[in-house]
């Protein structure tokens, strides 16, 4: 089995069915140099030879936008012939619509949870872990592909849940056949340590960000072992298999200046020398290997080799310079909205009157971790407000909109403007609404410190937010379509920041 690994959380399987044909399966279609969603780069960006680009199979693991690239899947549909199969979670079935609109005649297929579908003789199976707490990736389906002797099995984008019925459910895969080599690709996400570095205010603080992370990181990876010794000790764990393999991927997602590559911290090496250190002492003896983009990695008789590059990436190269926190590098923010325009007042406040009282209501006076109730309790004024500031950054006015225990909902907050819990420009929520925005926008937004955004958060959240998503991608797969490119559609204020 050979993985080209791309970046970020994308690579391409190559593996051989019984008779000896090479099937090719594209994991996740992020391979534009931004993400739409925020406007981030991507580490490292890629120019494709679409005439040397063998794919079979694209699966798309969830709906968030360093996964699923318009931009990138209507180019292949334009490039490769025959079209690869589309294969998508059942959790993105309501996108259905969107690939047939955009994607005519494209064959997909829809993989159901803990099903299998084969595919020319080789396998794959999709499974969506069910959790007792609210994520914003509860819709991502995680993915294993085998033949008859080996096995991949990437978690995506998420963390199997630390319980039994996933612990064993995971043994279970890696050991339905008698393989020769089963490699665990893990997605190590770094971005809020590097993002708090990013935020930071001087070296020292730094400094104490990356201690304090490495720190909280390390004991995370180590639960991944103790705990079979402390709280699950009747379950077995696939990482003492003689055949189990261990990859590192992911941290492809960076500020787009240049010297931020500088203030990236625990970097997949040594994250990859963290766990191999741990692993010692639990008497784990498998093989950890952060993997390296534009490198093709050959897995055979238990092993991982790193072999040449990958045969479809013309110009490749790689910037991979050495952390320094002293580098004179600060993150700006963007002040106003991101989108200047005047607004419509009337039309904003009635769409935003009907998400608070329509999503944010509902989802957040059932939530039992961060219950609406308890805020009302803790305020001082027994409400809990969202500040609006309806124009652009030269002239606008604030409308405070309030719900309390004596509220049929959300309703305008009449006279003097007291204490506030969380503010908001119209025009980012409008945008949000209409799918020009999304939940890792407000990266670039100056945000009130000390302040909890909910209402942002809640618009991040899965299923409750299809018909936002919808429009999301109708957008801009029209603009793919139309041959209009992601880097276009950054707006002028975070290049403004960016430069």
């Amino acid at each position: 089995m050979k993985i080209h690994y791309l970046g970020h959380s994308e690579f391409l399987v190559e593996i051989e069915n019984n008779n000896g044909e090479k099937i090719n399966i594209l994991c996740d279609s992020w391979l534009s140099d931004y993400v739409f969603g925020d406007m981030m780069k991507r580490y490292p960006t890629l120019e494709i030879d679409y005439s040397k680009l063998k794919i079979d199979v694209i699966f798309l693991s969830h709906s968030h936008s360093d996964h699923l690239d318009p931009y990138i899947l209507t180019e292949i549909y334009k490039n490769i012939i025959p079209r690869p199969t589309l294969l998508i979670p059942e959790t993105m079935e309501f996108l259905i619509p969107i690939f047939k609109k955009y994607l005519p005649k494209q064959k997909i297929e829809i993989l159901k949870n803990n099903k299998t579908f084969n595919f020319k003789g080789i396998d794959i199976t999709g499974i969506i872990f069910q959790n007792d707490y609210l994520t914003n990736e509860d819709d991502v389906m995680t993915l294993a592909i085998s033949n008859d002797k080996e096995l991949l099995y990437t978690d995506v984008d998420t963390v199997p849940p630390e319980n039994e019925e996933s612990i064993n459910l995971l043994y279970d895969l890696f050991t339905q056949k008698n393989y020769e080599s089963a490699l665990y690709l893990s997605t190590r996400n770094e971005l809020p340590g590097n993002f708090k570095i990013i935020g930071s205010n001087s070296t020292k603080q730094r400094i104490e960000i990356e201690k304090s992370y490495k720190e909280e990181r390390s004991e995370e990876i180590e639960y991944n072992y103790y705990r079979f010794e402390e709280d699950f000790p009747n379950c077995s764990d696939i990482q003492e298999l003689p055949y189990f393999l261990k990859g590192l991927i992911g941290q492809g997602i960076v500020h787009p200046n240049e010297e931020s590559l500088k203030l990236r911290i625990l970097k997949l090496e040594e994250e990859a020398l963290i766990e191999t250190k741990i692993a010692k002492k639990y008497q784990r003896n498998f093989k950890t290997i952060p993997f390296t983009p534009g490198k093709t990695h050959l897995i055979k008789n238990g092993n991982i080799e790193i072999g040449e590059n990958i045969y479809f990436l013309n110009n490749f190269s790689i910037n991979n310079p050495k952390t320094d926190l002293n580098t004179d590098f600060f993150m700006k923010y963007i002040s106003g909205p991101l989108d200047e325009r005047p607004g419509n007042y009337k039309a904003q406040e009635q769409k935003i009157l009907k998400m608070l009282n329509s999503k944010f209501l509902p989802y957040y006076l059932g939530n039992s971790e961060d219950n609406l109730k308890n805020a009302i309790l803790n305020s001082k004024n027994s409400k809990y407000v969202v500040k609006i500031r309806y124009g652009n950054s030269l002239n606008y006015f604030e409308r405070n909109y309030y719900f309390s225990f004596g509220s049929m909902g959300f309703e305008e907050e009449i006279g003097k403007h007291g204490e506030y819990n969380e503010d908001y420009w119209a025009n980012d929520l409008e945008d949000f609404l209409e799918g020009s925005q999304e939940l890792y926008t407000n990266f670039w937004h100056t945000l009130t410190p000390k302040k909890t955004y909910r209402v942002w958060t809640m618009l991040g959240a899965n299923f409750l937010n299809n018909d936002i998503l919808y429009k999301k991608y109708d957008f801009h797969f029209k603009r793919a379509k139309a041959g209009r490119s992601v880097e276009s559609f950054i707006p002028k204020k975070i290049k403004d920041v960016v430069s």
